[in-house]
């Protein structure tokens, strides 16, 4: 087994129960394929992950998070796909592996070491800025200890602090925003959930809580810093603000059950849909009052909204994607995951070679070759899937590199 995929299985079996949904109530031998870390750079479907192990493949999704996007405009007319195809002898269309993402979208991607000189192995996390990124490292396994910022320009590191939790306790949904990185612990006590969060000047200091009037009950779901407030919605549903000074917890009027997409945008139900609702069927912008409810058709599954788009399949199988009205719907490669990041972007699993896959575009219908690695000699390999909600960022591990790729960069 290659050192990537070791390090992927790793991530795989850590704190997800921490942030896990609860079981529905008619689980019995169903298996929920939602219950995941959110916000983790790497993640693993540990449903998917326990089948596919034994059938030669691990599933890794690979989340993103930071940035707002402006919503896309979907192009009517463009199916989403660059990757050519040739006729075969047999008349058939060929498939031809789509250029890498490096020369599809160079001003959008970065390769960086997976080993960078006086820090311990390290994932990045977030964009802090344009050129910056945030990467975490463990003391042990999932296990934070320190958080530096790497400059993409010239690479160089410098740290921002180190983190301590305590046993069983884990740092987790860095956002950055007001001159700090901010991030969230979830501990459980009496079998509930409490969330506290912590911050730290991008300059670099001594971590420090946020004091809540009272303890925050609730699995922290999504944060985003608005102004001098920390935003953040919970797992178990509801948005909420409090001051980064510290301070009362006030509700979000109108967002009593919904979680955070994409700021100002909140909606329900959120991503963790045990039930196979849609995702995201509606929506608020908790600034202008606006709604939106997407449109779901009978016996559609696996719908995932964004802002603008949807994407699921259709009673027969066949997978989709069109904007929430209903309109302008095309189809999607039968490989397709579904995922869709910043409103747009989506990984197909390539035909060859074996293992591969690409990402497309579905506003401008590019494409571009992951470069991941065909299956090791036990048959396994990493696949990246994206997720949906405020996303920037997508890393991946391949051949001693992290691979780095800027959603908000690709126009």
């Amino acid at each position: 087994m290659n050192d990537d995929l070791e390090d992927v299985l790793r991530r795989t079996l850590g704190h997800a129960s921490q942030r896990a949904p609860q079981a529905p109530s008619n689980l019995s031998s169903q298996v929920m394929t939602h219950s995941l870390r959110r916000r983790t750079r790497v993640q693993t479907l540990v449903a998917a992950l326990a089948v596919a192990v034994v059938a030669s493949g691990a599933v890794v999704a690979v989340r993103g998070a930071g940035g707002d996007p402006a919503p896309p405009v979907m192009n009517p007319t463009q199916a989403p796909s660059s990757v050519t195809a040739t006729p075969s002898p047999s008349g058939e269309q060929a498939f031809v592996t789509p250029e890498p993402i490096e020369k599809v979208w160079p001003q959008a991607v970065w390769k960086i070491p997976a080993k960078l000189p006086g820090i311990r192995k390290f994932q990045p996390r977030i964009f802090i800025d344009d050129h910056t990124l945030l990467l975490e490292t463990w003391e042990s396994f999932e296990k934070a200890n320190a958080i530096y910022a790497y400059d993409l320009d010239d690479g160089q590191v410098r740290k921002i602090a180190d983190i301590r939790t305590p046993k069983g306790i884990f740092a987790d949904g860095y956002t950055a925003g007001a001159g700090r990185i901010v991030w969230q612990t979830i501990d459980v006590v009496d079998g509930n959930r409490v969330t506290e969060f912590w911050s730290v000047p991008i300059a670099g200091g001594q971590p420090t809580v946020i004091n809540t009037a009272a303890p925050l009950k609730g699995g922290g779901d999504q944060l985003t810093v608005v102004g001098d407030k920390l935003a953040f919605s919970v797992l178990e549903g509801g948005v909420f603000t409090v001051p980064l000074g510290g301070g009362t917890v006030e509700p979000v009027a109108g967002a009593e059950r919904h979680h955070i997409l994409r700021w100002p945008w909140v909606g329900t139900p959120g991503e963790y849909t045990p039930n196979r609702e849609t995702s995201f069927e509606d929506l608020l912008n908790v600034e202008t009052g606006e709604t939106s409810k997407a449109v779901v058709r009978p016996g559609e599954e696996n719908v995932r909204c964004g802002v603008t788009t949807c994407i699921g399949n259709r009673p027969e199988g066949s997978s989709f994607y069109r904007l929430r009205d209903g309109s302008r719907e095309r189809d999607l490669p039968g490989s397709a995951s579904l995922g869709l990041a910043a409103d747009r972007f989506q990984t197909v699993f390539s035909p060859v070679p074996q293992g591969g896959q690409y990402m497309i575009d579905l506003v401008t219908g590019e494409s571009g070759d992951l470069g991941l690695s065909p299956p090791d000699a036990k048959g396994q390999s990493v696949s990246v899937q994206l997720g949906i909600g405020d996303d920037r960022l997508v890393s991946y591990p391949v051949g001693g590199k992290h691979v780095v790729v800027d959603l908000t960069k690709i126009r």
